[in-house]
């Protein structure tokens, strides 16, 4: 039950969300067919302390010269965040060597418990070398999914057991060199449109 109320609650404000930003959608200035939500204006983040997958800091500084694309999961997640990141591999792949210059992907795993740093590295460079892995403290955590609007929520393990799930929003975010959330891709994800769109982004910012 509680894993059915969570989901609803998810699904319910990440659909919720996704009006809000259509709101925002400039399809005057913008092609018609971008397969994103986005945000003209931006919505910027709030400063948080996180830690990457060698340890070391990851705050707002590292969002800054560069498009980042993020999602949020954990790494005993079973199917969505192993999906999700091999579409963004497939991505990574459609894009060119310009493009990717000016991007990075990045994991933040909501589950620190069970995602050290050595744990993250070795899973998010399955997917690719350059992907980073990234998480923190409770109230850090917090504060960035807040900031973005992604939720996230623990099950109860089963009796006798240690193991639990995770629900978490399904959305990728792209964050814009300003550190300011620019854009919403929505589940099902597609590797091609990913790459797409995000191209048809640059050239409407630049």
């Amino acid at each position: 039950m509680k894993q059915t109320i969570l989901i609803t609650a998810i699904a319910t404000i990440s659909l919720v969300l996704g009006l809000w930003l259509s709101q925002k959608l400039d399809s005057g200035k913008l092609p018609t067919d971008l397969e994103a939500t986005y945000l003209p204006q931006g919505k910027p983040l709030r400063p948080f302390q996180l830690v990457d997958h060698n340890g070391n800091k990851f705050d707002l500084a590292r969002l800054k010269n560069k498009w980042t694309f993020v999602f949020f999961g954990y790494t005993n997640c079973p199917d969505v965040c192993p999906a999700a990141l091999k579409i963004m591999q497939l991505a990574w792949d459609k894009m060119d060597a310009k493009t990717l210059k000016q991007a990075q992907l990045v994991f933040v795993s909501v589950d620190a418990d069970r995602d050290p740093p050595a744990k993250l590295k070795e899973y998010v460079t399955y997917f690719h070398p350059d992907f980073i892995g990234v998480t923190g403290k409770p109230d850090q955590l917090d504060i960035i999914t807040g900031s973005i609007g992604v939720l996230y929520g623990f099950e109860d393990p089963e009796p006798g057991s240690k193991e639990y799930h995770v629900n978490h929003s399904a959305q990728i975010i792209l964050i814009d060199p300003a550190s300011n959330m620019r854009a919403v891709f929505s589940p099902p994800h597609d590797a091609e449109s990913i790459a797409r769109t995000f191209k048809q982004i640059l050239s409407y910012s630049n």
